[in-house]
């Protein structure tokens, strides 16, 4: 297999330092033991004899089940790979007056061999596995099946039997253990680390009988990997290479150690790493900890995708099936990436880190996966111009270190959510109060956050509102809402803005919002309603004056923002008109005549409704600059749509549907609707199609009289396949009332146009529409100065939607 493309870390001096740590203990330990034997009961059997007898033996096997397998998240069976029996441990029962002594002492062998704390390892009873003559498992590793699982301990019972070696590999090393018992007395037992590869060879001649335990770790309350010997030595040593490492010109930002064992990322944590790798980790703690910098555990991704070879041989467009992945290796590398997740901290925590990129130069130690296999591998088929390819992926834990000052940069640098997460659970951990040192994090966050793309992050940036909110800091807030917000806002950030105006400070505030008016409400017009809206519902009577003017000027700058007036016009709001006449609605006060913001390019339902509310709150409905803005610019708030919605939502707003406004609005909207729904759509008389073609070829000339005969429904085109694609655009490209499809028989093939009638069962879809809205809008007709003004088109309204009723 090719080498992984990697640049490992250079530095020889940290490597020699952390090989040298290393404790007692090996991947796989095993033994014998003679003590009295446990009384043993299976549900359905009874207590057994030992050695166990054949007719017990039969009966053992009659009760069990096929033992399933795990084939990533599956569990199968399948006597090809596993053929033995299984009895669950809900069903056996183990005592005896003298088995909790004999367990201990298998117990105390296995964590001694493996190098375990025997005082925190517990073994739970997982399984009795019954193998008759022929039975194996073939070459797997053991899934973790509980919590704080890191190996599997199994126990031989005496009965005859021959073969079936216990084979354990890991890294190269194998151990080959007989685990046959036919001493009355005795036991045989292997007890190995979770992520080796192991196998149980086919059973030669007589039985197995086996008792399989899960031996974990029981939770402790402390910090950091458990005790292994004491490095005082190394600890000095690496602590002082640490601290020079921190200031060296060109270093690599990251230590990152690779572990010799496989851990899940569940399954990572500094309580379950195994031999030296609990070793190492319990040095470099401390050694961090003096040299000021920062440990954590995390898992090593690593993806490459290039050219897929067999052997030394390549052919393009070659596939067999997915299989064939395992013999492929790579050519040429089109792309890799490297990067770091799975974060765990020393105390169990999960750091909310996210990925964090794996640079040239700092992976330790050299060479360490240059012949890994990978562990996961895909084939893809040949597209366009690419041949078969090849990816392949490596997942390996390792420790990682970086200078603790160097925290807030390195987050950042990857993702700057992870950066604020990250200030957030130091905050959370202070009970939420701020202090000096969460307060220079924020104000960094601020010096450093990412402009483009990178910072414009809608949950970064809301939560980041909150964290400075939290801090207390109006200048770092007043900053980020400046440099941050106004530039990126998307309304996403509206919750904790609403919150951050309030903590900011009346001055900035009221600098902020017309300002992100002026910048974003072209973009963002229903969002910033939205906000405006929660800031007028959010006020209270000790903020309604100062509040109250700030929105005021805000909601006049959302006005100009709606409606741009002609530089010549010079109507004040006096000679605005709202009896409903139909004169034209006035324009805006003097000062509108500036431009002011982009207009937006429409209006939902939401944000008219929220716009003439504000408007209404504020009192500046009056100067009818709300209703002029979108009574002379229908697209902006469509008046058959957004606005009968809006109209309907505000019908309970306290005063608004008894003012001069809203019967003006609501007419308006009445009038739009009625115009186009007031009965109901003729059905067509004849199969005329109306059309202006854009094409005067002789082709759309005979398309063109199609459409004009009221009698033709149907036509026929005999065309070369170019001629008939042209008029199969033009058909699509005017919206005819037309099907169209290609007849293929004969030469040439034929272009069969029919009519239908799209058009009109659209108008019927949209009349049944017309006539909810015209429901809707009856129902809240205005009240007050209004009512009688706008009698004529709600009983217009309402006899519309009686004639729909009659059909």
């Amino acid at each position: 297999m090719g080498a992984i493309d990697l640049e490992y870390g250079a530095d020889a001096g940290m490597e020699r330092l952390l090989r040298s740590i290393d404790r007692a203990g090996d991947f796989c330990v095993h033994g014998r033991l003679v003590a009295p034997m446990p009384r043993l009961e299976v549900e359905g059997i009874g207590m057994l004899s030992f050695p166990v007898p054949e007719p017990q033996l039969r009966a053992l096997i009659g009760v069990a089940g096929r033992a399933p397998y795990g084939k990533g998240p599956e569990t199968l069976i399948d006597t090809s790979v596993r053929d033995c029996r299984q009895i669950e441990p809900e069903r056996i029962r183990l005592a005896g007056e003298a088995w909790p002594e004999t367990f201990a002492k298998i117990l105390d062998r296995a964590a001694s061999g493996l190098g375990c704390p025997g005082d925190r390892l517990e073994a739970r009873l997982y399984k009795l596995l019954i193998y008759e003559r022929g039975g194996f498992f073939a070459a797997h590793r053991d899934t973790e099946k509980a919590s704080g699982m890191i190996a599997t301990l199994t126990v031989s019972l005496p009965v005859a039997g021959e073969g079936g070696e216990l084979i354990v590999r890991h890294r190269g090393g194998e151990i080959a253990v007989d685990m046959n018992v036919e001493e009355p007395s005795g036991f045989a037992f292997a007890a190995f680390y979770a992520d080796c590869r192991h196998e149980v060879r086919p059973i030669a001649a007589g039985h197995r009988l086996t008792l399989v335990f899960n031996l974990c770790l029981r939770p402790e309350d402390r910090t950091g990997p458990r005790g292994p010997p004491d490095y005082g030595e190394q600890v000095d040593t690496i602590a002082e290479r640490l601290a020079a490492w921190r200031y060296e010109d060109g270093a690599a930002e990251k230590i990152v150690w690779l572990l010799e064992h496989a851990y899940s990322e569940a399954g990572l944590s500094f309580e379950t790493l195994k031999n030296g790798d609990a070793a190492r980790a319990r040095v470099l703690s401390q050694a961090a900890d003096r040299a000021g910098c920062e440990l954590h555990a995390a898992i090593v991704h690593i993806e490459e995708h290039g050219e897929a070879m067999y052997g030394e041989e390549y052919r393009p467009g070659w596939y067999r099936n997915e299989e064939d992945a395992e013999d492929m290796e790579m050519g040429e590398l089109y792309d890799s990436r490297h990067w770091l997740d799975g974060w765990v901290g020393l105390n169990g925590t999960r750091p909310p880190f996210g990925e964090i990129g794996l640079k040239p130069g700092e992976l330790l130690p050299r060479g360490a996966l240059d012949d890994a296999d990978p562990d996961e591998r895909w084939l893809h088929e040949a597209t366009g111009n690419e041949g078969v390819s090849l990816e392949r992926a490596w997942h390996h834990a390792a420790l990682v270190l970086w200078p603790r000052s160097r925290t807030l940069a390195i987050l950042a640098g990857a993702d700057i959510g992870g950066a604020v997460a990250w200030v957030e659970e130091l905050l959370g951990r202070n009970g939420g109060r701020p202090d000096a040192d969460t307060g220079r994090l924020a104000s960094e966050l601020v010096d450093i956050w990412p402009a483009g793309r990178s910072g414009q992050n809608e949950e970064s940036r809301a939560r980041m509102l909150g964290l400075l909110t939290t801090a207390g800091d109006r200048e770092c807030l007043s900053r980020f809402l400046r440099e941050v917000i106004l530039p990126g806002y998307s309304g996403g950030e509206n919750e904790n803005l609403a919150a951050a105006i309030d903590a900011v400070g009346p001055e900035p505030a009221e600098g902020f919002l017309p300002a992100l008016v002026d910048a974003r409400f072209g973009e963002r017009p229903a969002e910033i309603l939205a906000l405006l809206r929660r800031l007028a519902e959010e006020r209270d009577g000790s903020e309604a004056g100062a509040r109250g003017e700030m929105l005021r000027r805000t909601i006049r700058s959302v006005l100009r923002a709606v409606s741009v007036a002609p530089a010549d016009r010079t109507e004040t709001p006096s000679e605005r008109d709202f009896s409903g006449n139909d004169g034209p609605i006035a324009a805006w006060p003097p000062e509108a005549v500036d431009p002011g913001p982009p207009r937006p390019r429409g209006l939902s339902e939401e944000a008219v409704r929220d716009l003439f509310s504000l408007a209404w709150c504020c009192r500046l409905t009056d100067e009818g600059v709300a209703v002029a803005a979108v009574a002379a610019m229908p697209r902006l708030a469509t008046a058959d749509r957004a606005l009968p919605a809006a109209l309907v939502d505000l019908h309970g707003e306290t005063g608004f549907a008894d003012s001069a406004a809203y019967a003006a609005l609501w007419r308006h909207a009445a009038r739009a609707l009625l115009e186009r729904g007031a009965t109901p759509p003729e059905a067509p008389r004849h199969w005329k199609i109306a059309c202006v073609l854009d094409c005067d070829c002789e082709l759309c000339a005979g398309l063109r009289a199609f459409c004009e005969d009221p009698a033709a429904r149907v036509a026929r085109f005999p065309l070369r396949k170019e001629h008939r694609a042209h008029l199969h655009r033009i058909i699509d490209r005017h919206g005819l009332d037309m099907d169209h499809e290609t007849e293929r028989r004969g030469r040439p093939f034929t272009l069969v146009c029919t009519k239908n009638r799209a058009s009109h069962r659209r108008r019927l879809a949209e009349y049944s529409v017309d006539i909810a809205w015209m429901r809707r809008l009856a129902s809240a007709a205005p009240g007050g100065v209004g009512e009688a003004e706008c009698a004529p088109e709600t009983a217009r309204l309402r006899e519309a939607v009686a004639a729909s009723a009659r059909g």
